[in-house]
């Protein structure tokens, strides 16, 4: 077992002025079959939010200036889940969510766990593909009459097995206390 105070230069962990940290973890992700090393950035809900709409408009800018250089169009899907997290933790603000059509609101906790259940049971799908199938399917939720059906039935025209489309809506419909049970 290593000496905990040497220093180990896989694992090095800055922290910010405000509380954030930025670390090498050791931990990699697969990125189109590539294994690549990651870096764990830990933000309070205000900040995630704040670096959210950064990247959104850095999303709308980039698209004006396309160079096929960058392997990354625009951080959309990430500034979109950032946005999600930072309001399931209670940031204050509300979450990108467009209007809702009656008096039935999917709180965020449960859209951010259906865009989950969806990225571990649909790989086929982009993150922005997940994140807006959530938001479209919360968004017929909201509907007074017949929300429901719609929001299965967009779920399951899009969902690879019926058992997939049950645990997405579940997650979506399911109050958080319960989830667990």
């Amino acid at each position: 077992m290593p000496d905990p105070m040497q220093f180990d230069p896989d694992r090095l962990r800055v922290a910010l002025d405000h509380g954030e940290v930025v670390e090498l973890d050791g931990g990699a992700l697969v990125l189109d079959g590539e294994e690549s090393p990651s870096v764990v950035l830990r933000l309070a809900p205000w900040r995630a939010r704040s670096v959210a709409r950064v990247l959104e408009e850095w999303s709308s800018v980039s698209r004006i200036f396309h160079r096929s250089t960058r392997p990354s169009l625009d951080e959309l899907d990430l500034s979109r889940t950032l946005d999600l997290a930072a309001a399931a933790l209670g940031d204050g603000d509300e979450p990108i969510m467009r209007s809702a059509r009656g008096s039935r609101v999917i709180p965020n906790r449960q859209r951010l766990a259906a865009v989950a259940v969806l990225g571990e049971r649909e790989a086929h799908l982009s993150a922005v593909q997940r994140l807006a199938l959530v938001d479209a399917a919360a968004w017929w939720l909201s509907e007074p009459n017949g929300g429901e059906e719609l929001a299965y039935a967009l779920l399951a025209a899009t969902c690879s097995t019926e058992v997939s489309t049950e645990h997405v809506y579940l997650a979506l419909i399911t109050p958080p206390e319960e989830q667990g049970d």
